[in-house]
């Protein structure tokens, strides 16, 4: 796969010479990687558990979470790509990863928007977005709204679900990996899936529509507001602030569920 990966992109440099398209927006290698990519990896439970360490198994096949603060790849700054654990496919790379504070490994985005999947998880009754691994469906963790940009995404991972590649260990794999982020052009946003967006953007809508409800019945004029009401007038705006956050919050999120955030 991985001197396909290499043709590929030489090909797209052909295209570039005698087409006049630009490298970066010549799409053959990123159609082309894709279908490449998507072979899946299939195997009974009884394969898995011989595979995997029963850590291991517990976490990528039943969806367990290991105690935060117990993964070495917490420390990990080093070049690299973090592979998954159980089909050794190649997921997030040093460049995307940062300090959460939250005791796992975290990252804002994978090498591009194939190296993971999407799902709803609802262990804990709200919904909550699970990250899996594309090839072969193992858990990794989950993804949250509150991480650095360009994404604004927290992909909190389980270390014991990943195995870290340091870059000149491997450097054929190192060189897929920057093919495929070349190939997507530098982009690493995956699609949610619309119940791990909706259930936010109602209860943010619903507080939203509370605290300005609340505002209006009790300011039904506008009298004695702001500045010309004094320090008592602006702390009458609170409310009114609170519900407009949380309506721009709704607003944000269904613009990810409608893709015109992309």
């Amino acid at each position: 796969m991985r001197s396909w990966t290499s043709l590929l992109v030489v090909a797209c440099a052909i295209v570039d010479s005698y087409a006049f398209i630009p490298s970066s927006q010549c799409r053959l290698p990123s159609l082309i990687l894709k279908a490449v990519r998507v072979e899946k990896v299939e195997k009974s439970s009884e394969e898995w558990k011989q595979l995997l360490s029963p850590e291991q198994y517990n976490v990528l096949r039943e969806q367990g979470t290991e105690p935060p603060n117990t993964s070495s790849l917490n420390n990990v700054k080093d070049d690299g790509t973090f592979i998954c654990a159980g089909c050794k496919s190649p997921l997030f790379t040093t460049s995307t990863k940062y300090e959460s504070g939250t005791g796992w490994p975290s990252f804002y985005g994978p090498i591009d928007g194939d190296a993971v999947e999407l799902d709803v998880d609802y262990k804990l009754i709200v919904p909550r977005t699970e990250a899996r691994c594309s090839v072969c469906g193992g858990h990794l963790g989950h993804v949250f709204d509150d991480g650095p940009q360009p994404t604004g995404k927290r992909y909190c991972l389980n270390g014991v679900a990943m195995k870290f590649v340091p870059m000149e260990r491997d450097l054929e794999l190192a060189k897929e990996v920057m093919d495929r982020i070349e190939a997507a052009g530098g982009s690493n946003v995956v699609k949610q899936p619309p119940m791990a967006i909706l259930p936010g953007a109602a209860f943010d809508a619903i507080v939203s529509v509370l605290f300005i409800s609340s505002f209006a019945q009790n300011h039904p004029n506008g009298e004695g507001l702001g500045l010309s009401g004094g320090i008592g007038g602006i702390l009458q705006l609170i409310p009114l602030l609170i519900g407009a956050f949380y309506a721009a919050s709704a607003l944000r999120k269904l613009v990810d569920l409608a893709g015109l955030g992309d």
